[in-house]
């Protein structure tokens, strides 16, 4: 993992500008960090003469560390920017909203993150049940991202969101050994890749992509389950007779096969208060 951890208050007690005395277990638990792969980076307020200072107390402690107020070279080279902000998995900082409680703690939190398999909240059903439209809600009520599917299929509306469109020459660079899901309509293919993965997800995926994904990757992800169903007019008239039709004989799971079913037709304010009591088990 990438380490974001701050200088003052952190790694040694308050005394800024001047330098403070270092904090119990912090060389030992950074140092340990460091040795285990993963990349340091220290995150200070500090700048100029001041870094420079920190800096020199760093070395003279023997703390080891990656970066000095910069991102790690391998996430530039990633997302092909260099952003203002520090690029990490974890922050550890004393103005957190829970402060930073010792060093003991800090490696503990870090210890539990690396065993916590990431969840995938599968979301599945026919075209109109309203998979989408539910993925959007939950990750502008609770931050959990949408998985986008990369697809070689062309745009149905200019602004129609869900994937990644991509052409069949991007498409086929895609390395199998780096997907966790792929699925074929006719001539079209979808694929999700492993480095889209959060720590908390939704993923609109078909039954077939959905079983390749639990039977392959069960060991590596907590993969739930959510099944869509919508009355057949209501899905015409949100999806269209052509897609509609294209679904038939696509869906044939028992609904005891998924770990929560949950039927839109269903007035709206109803369906959203079956949506947050399902995500709010996994939060």
């Amino acid at each position: 993992m990438v380490i974001s951890i701050d200088f003052d208050g952190t790694i040694v007690t308050i005394a800024y500008p001047q330098i403070g005395k270092l904090r119990n277990g912090a060389k030992e638990t950074i140092n340990r960090w460091y040795n285990e792969g993963h990349t340091i980076v220290i995150n200070s307020c500090r700048a100029e003469q001041m870094q420079k200072d920190m800096v020199r107390f760093l070395v003279a402690n023997g703390i080891m560390f990656s970066y000095v107020n910069a991102n790690a070279k391998h996430l530039i080279d990633l997302y092909g920017m260099d952003c203002r902000k520090i690029s990490a998995d974890v922050y550890f900082d004393d103005k957190n909203p829970e402060g930073f409680k010792s060093w003991s703690w800090a490696e503990s939190f870090v210890e539990r993150k690396l065993w916590q398999k990431p969840i995938i909240i599968c979301l599945i059903g026919e075209s109109g049940a309203g998979k989408t439209h539910w993925a959007e809600y939950t990750e502008l009520e609770y931050g959990i991202k949408m998985i986008q599917s990369y697809t070689d299929r062309e745009k149905r509306t200019p602004d129609e969101n869900g994937h990644t469109f991509v052409t069949p020459e991007q498409f086929d660079a895609f390395k199998q050994e780096k997907m966790i899901a792929f699925t074929q309509f006719g001539a079209k293919r979808y694929c999700c890749l492993k480095k889209d993965v959060c720590d908390i997800n939704t993923y609109v995926i078909d039954e077939n992509g959905f079983i390749y994904l639990s039977d392959t990757f069960i060991d590596s992800y907590n993969i739930v389950s959510i099944r869509f169903v919508c009355d057949y007019e209501e899905r015409l008239r949100r999806a269209g007779l052509e897609r509609v039709q294209r679904d038939q004989g696509m869906f044939n799971l028992p609904m005891e096969f998924f770990d929560v079913c949950i039927d839109t037709s269903y007035p709206k304010e109803e369906v959203k208060r079956f949506i947050d009591m399902t995500i709010q088990k996994f939060l």
